[in-house]
């Protein structure tokens, strides 16, 4: 501890005052510490003194108290500055104060103070060191001067307590009765969703599991995980893009997997509108190479992941997953293996997600930006998700007795088909949503963190829909599972809808050329009447 902080100290130092003037805020404990480090460290500091909690001004006198004047409680911080007048305050107060470090560094932001974090000899023990915490100048005072905001505090959130909604239980004994002994390959395996079904899948001891990702270090992470936490399971890590075709035929007839879990897909919504050839290739024509492949090898079942915004679709991403879908349902009616899609919303903590982007705004100082006041969006957690997509997959052509013993008008193929939607609870706003994650990290929403209002991008809905009108919704034997009763597109309609984007994708012969001689206006021309349900967006 002492070296560590002498060497913060030293580089906190780094002013015209080979002793500049210091205040200390933290507990009796934690500044006590600091004083004494303080005191060894080369320059020495000139120590004013320390502002603490009420409580141990109070007990200022008693023998605990740090060897330096106690200047008064932290409620009184902004005076306290004020009158001394420091060159450096150095916050040493525990991570589990964060509503204390939080309006620590508002204060001190607010007033233009050159401050540091300084970690407490109790969290460097328990290695509680992980929160980025900086000083420096406000941000309007830093962009005048050339210098970088202050980075306030952040933390982990519990997306439960964010959402304010627990998870139900999976089925862990029909699940380790269905996956147990069977080889599964996951798609997409080193995003959010894949990489937790990779996690789950290990849990109920397949005969062996196949990680395919195109990202090599995102596969590298999850298979040195799996590597570390089930190492005696058999498993493969497979460096492949799905959407080459004949290169996915001969993984699939290598591996020859009975349960293929598809995630791999392009998910941003305004950078697919920028790029509607990527979205259709990835999206549409990487999905039916793998389904393609998985039916073609015998597999029992394939499972396509699907989200809310394939739904009367406002975006370019929404539409090609709608077409993944058609397609997976017609592959359905023509194959032997059983073919679902489960839908779903938004993923909190999901690579580039809105928790993700507010902690690196809030790392900055903020402000957190909303794109507007009146958007909502479903949402649910990376394990709750996970965890029910398999559960519906085990579910896929097994429904059309079960709703007809329980009374339920069906005519739901037992062979699979189904579009499962899980229930994701009621839309939260976003706004709230941010306020209650500023919150949680100990901050008061427009008073020590700005929430900004930035306009609805490219492709962006204001309200999401996990469903069509007219679709019958029945229920499964999972409380958060329901399945939607549609009907397949024809056999016609499939037709044209492929030679219309093989046309577009494929002018020449050459493969190197896909996509290169078709407009952007084009492709969505295409979409517009493949999927006639696309609707306009919020933005533009």
């Amino acid at each position: 501890m002492p070296k560590l902080a002498e060497q913060a100290a030293i580089t906190a130092l780094d002013t015209p005052n080979d002793r500049p003037t210091t205040i200390v805020v933290g507990t009796a404990l934690s500044a006590a510490q600091l004083a004494h480090t303080l005191a060894v460290a080369l320059p020495t500091p000139e120590l004013v003194g320390c502002v603490l909690p009420a409580v141990a001004v109070e007990h200022a006198g008693d023998a605990d108290a740090p060897p330096c004047p106690t200047l008064g409680p932290m409620d009184l911080l902004a005076e306290l500055i004020e009158h001394h007048r420091p060159q450096l305050v150095l916050v040493s107060l525990p991570l589990a104060m964060r509503e204390a470090i939080g309006k620590a560094a508002a204060t001190l932001g607010r007033l233009g103070v050159t401050w540091r974090f300084m970690p407490t000899l109790d969290d460097q023990l328990a290695g509680r060191t992980t929160s980025k915490i900086t000083g420096g100048l406000p941000t309007s005072a830093a962009n005048a001067a050339g210098l970088s905001a202050p980075s306030f505090v952040t933390g982990p959130i519990d997306p439960t307590r964010l959402i304010d909604r627990s998870p139900r239980p999976l089925d862990g004994r029909a699940l380790a009765d269905w996956i147990g002994g069977r080889r599964v390959l996951i798609t997409g395996a080193g995003g959010s969703i894949g990489s937790e079904l990779a996690r789950v899948v290990a849990r109920f001891a397949p005969g062996r599991l196949t990680l395919v990702e195109r990202s090599e270090n995102a596969l590298f992470e999850i298979d040195r995980e799996l590597a570390r936490t089930h190492a005696t399971l058999e498993r493969d890590a497979v460096l492949h893009d799905v959407t080459q075709r004949e290169r996915t035929f001969d993984l699939l007839q290598h591996y020859r997997p009975d349960v293929v879990l598809h995630a791999a897909a392009h998910k941003h919504v305004p950078m697919m509108e920028d790029h509607p050839a990527q979205a259709i290739e990835n999206n549409f024509y990487g999905t039916r190479a793998v389904a393609d492949a998985a039916a073609d090898v015998g597999a029992e079942r394939f499972v396509m992941i699907s989200t809310d915004k394939a739904v009367n679709p406002s975006s370019v991403m929404g539409a090609s997953k709608r077409l993944a879908e058609l397609y997976v349902q017609y592959l359905n009616t023509t194959s032997g293996t059983s073919c679902c899609m489960v839908r779903f919303g938004n993923v909190l903590g999901s690579a580039s997600s809105v928790l993700t982007i507010w902690t690196k705004q809030l790392e900055h100082g903020g402000p957190i930006t909303v794109t507007d006041p009146d958007m909502t969006r479903y949402f649910m957690t990376i394990p709750e998700a996970a965890g029910l997509v398999l559960q519906a997959g085990m579910f896929s052509g097994t429904l059309g007795a079960t709703t007809a013993q329980a009374g339920q008008a069906s005519s739901l193929s037992s062979r699979g088909g189904e579009v499962f939607l899980l229930d994701m609870g009621e839309p939260i706003r976003i706004l709230d949503l941010a306020r209650r994650f500023v919150r949680l990290q100990g901050f008061e929403p427009d008073v020590d963190v700005e929430i900004q209002i930035t306009g609805t991008r490219p492709g962006e809905k204001l309200f999401e829909e996990l469903a069509y009108t007219g679709e019958d919704m029945l229920t499964t034997p999972h409380d958060s599972i329901r399945v939607w009763k549609t009907n397949p597109p024809s056999p016609a309609r499939m037709h044209s809808i492929i030679e219309t984007f093989d046309r577009l994708r494929n002018k020449t012969a050459d493969p190197d050329r896909n996509w290169r001689d078709a407009s952007a206006e084009a492709i969505i021309t295409a979409l517009r009447i493949a999927v006639p349900e696309m609707v306009h967006a919020a933005a533009g």
